[in-house]
């Protein structure tokens, strides 16, 4: 009885977890909690449920743990808090995300070697797919169109399809076409239909043509039509199977590259840095209709599939933490179930220093008693260097009735005609702790000047005339540890690298003791920042010299 019991605890977990992996996984995840609370106190002598199996922590404490990962407002302090009994080396089985077995690791890396050699294979339609498969219709027609004959349900062509569907040799539908040229593929009418429906299926009218260049026969676009169900085929007729292939990216996935591009500023096989633009969210929430415009749909077309013997990748690459929509900049990639692991961690543990620039409406105020040496400023665990003589800022303000802290220092003022103050300024904004819309509430409540293009915290008013762009806010610094060039294994495989690859264009470097590989990127800001800034300040003089005529 117990053991059927937790059967019905591990799928109940596992099924909740998978349909809503991020935000609603707070739900899902809380359910399975209570859900193990009633079952403890229906069966006394139920010993706690490891969750998936993990021998290091009971249910309810790994179901904390996650259910605060992957919240979309994730507070690092409960992530250490409910971590801080954990070990170093403790393996976690993270449910949101779909990783690939051994057994169908061959089966990934042939669709992925095959997707990289595309151009062997003949074109397809529409414009995407190529024909893996072809099978040619016999010249003489079918002769025996009745495969069933023993009256299994659902397998094969019986005498009484032959007669509804008036079919003969010369003159037979698609499905039962396909299942006459290959059983094992369309072993059923439903299979071969499926296949149908879903644009696998393209049909060549007549012959292929001999090319006397290639020496082979080969498929006419021009003759070519996407197979239907209720389709004809005739003597002389070619079927081809086709799938979409993506040219070296992950293979498997049939939809369309989603219309918005998404740079790729570091890869290797086991985690990427890509930079997010404005206005697209990192992935797509219940009730909302994003659709395939997400940064989770555009990964597979974007990220090439780790090599052959790395650990435990991943099906679909997964992104570790999330930029709001508005937000653009760098956004960390894991590619493997390990790297997943180990980049958790190092949000959890304060190990990712991230940096944020934005232009703010006004002059934030920079008061004395919270000014900051870059001596200081490092100590607080933020990505500055401690002989910075710049003089930094702090901002210790609780939010959501815990600890916020951001560092931050002003780059640039520029004249407008439309902000508060007659002032723009250009910031730069380190957050130390990771709260909900940290850096926008802390700008716009603290220091009293909004991000420009902020709608939900500008106030209204006459910060409105500056939304026009869009929120001007974009991560453009992040720092982390390698998530598997630490390893032993991982720093003997980055040791014999060559230097292009070993170094990556200096994106890694080793730590000042020579024991950790860093990761460092940085890119430029959106043309939007300084076009806009420029175009403020213009108007600006313009304004000032007509006055002066």
């Amino acid at each position: 009885m117990q053991y059927l019991f937790l059967h019905i605890v591990n799928l109940f977990v596992t099924m909740n977890a998978f349909q809503t992996p991020f935000k609603h996984a707070t739900r899902s995840f809380r359910n399975a909690e209570r859900f193990y609370r009633v079952s403890s106190s229906l069966l006394p002598g139920l010993k706690p449920y490891y969750f998936l199996y993990s021998q290091s922590s009971p249910l309810p404490s790994r179901i904390n743990y996650f259910t605060s990962l992957f919240s979309s407002g994730t507070d690092q302090d409960d992530l250490v808090k409910n971590t801080k009994n954990t070990t170093a080396d403790q393996k976690f089985d993270y449910t949101t995300t779909r990783y690939i077995a051994k057994s169908d690791e061959e089966s990934f890396y042939n669709e992925a070697e095959r997707d990289a050699d595309r151009i062997q294979y003949p074109k397809g339609t529409p414009e995407g797919f190529y024909i893996i498969k072809q099978y040619a219709v016999p010249s003489q027609g079918f002769q025996n169109l009745v495969t069933n004959t023993d009256g299994s349900e659902g397998f094969g062509i019986t005498q009484e399809e032959v007669d509804r569907l008036d079919i003969h040799g010369g003159n037979i539908t698609l499905p039962l076409a396909l299942i006459l040229l290959d059983e094992e593929e369309y072993p059923s009418l439903s299979r071969a239909r499926k296949s149908c429906r879903k644009g696998y299926i393209v049909i060549h009218r007549g012959p292929l043509q001999f090319n006397e260049t290639t020496e082979a026969h080969e498929f006419d676009i021009a003759k070519c039509v996407r197979g239907r169900v209720g389709d004809r085929v005739f003597p002389g007729d070619v079927i081809g199977k086709q799938v979409r292939m993506h040219g070296g990216f992950y293979p498997g996935f049939q939809s369309a590259k989603p219309a918005f591009d998404l740079p790729v500023v570091y890869e290797d096989d086991h985690f990427a840095i890509v930079n997010k633009p404005a206005g697209v969210v990192v992935y797509s929430q219940r009730k909302q209709s994003h659709g395939l415009m997400t940064v989770r749909a555009a990964l597979p077309f974007v990220l090439k599939p780790p090599k052959r013997g790395t650990l435990a990748i991943i099906r679909r690459p997964a992104s570790v933490h999330r930029l709001d929509k508005p937000t653009s900049g760098l956004l960390l990639v894991a590619k493997t179930k390990p790297a997943m692991l180990h980049l958790s961690r190092q949000f959890v543990e304060r190990k990712v220093k991230k940096t944020y620039t934005a232009i703010v409406n006004g002059i934030p105020s920079e008061p004395a008693e919270t000014s900051l040496s870059g001596k200081d400023a490092e100590a607080l665990n933020v990505d500055v260097d401690p002989k910075d003589e710049d003089n930094w800022q702090l901002i210790d303000h609780t939010l959501d009735e815990k600890s916020a802290v951001t560092v931050w220092k002003p780059l640039e003022y520029v004249k407008s005609l439309k902000a508060a103050d007659g002032i723009i300024t250009l910031v730069e904004l380190k957050p130390k702790t990771g709260r909900y819309h940290q850096l926008r509430r802390h700008m716009a409540w603290v220091k009293d000047c909004p991000i420009i293009g902020d709608s939900t915290y500008d106030g209204g008013g006459e910060a409105m005339s500056l939304r026009g762009r869009g929120l001007f806010l974009c991560s453009n610094k992040v720092a982390l540890e390698h998530p598997y060039y630490n390893s032993p294994e991982g720093r003997a495989e980055w040791d014999c690298l060559p230097d292009a690859e070993k170094w990556a264009n200096g994106t890694l470097s080793l730590s000042a003791d020579k024991s950790t590989v860093e990761v460092n990127v940085s890119i430029d800001l959106p043309n939007k920042f300084r076009s806009f800034m420029s175009k403020e300040g213009d108007r600006q003089e313009k304004l000032c010299d007509e006055d002066v005529k």
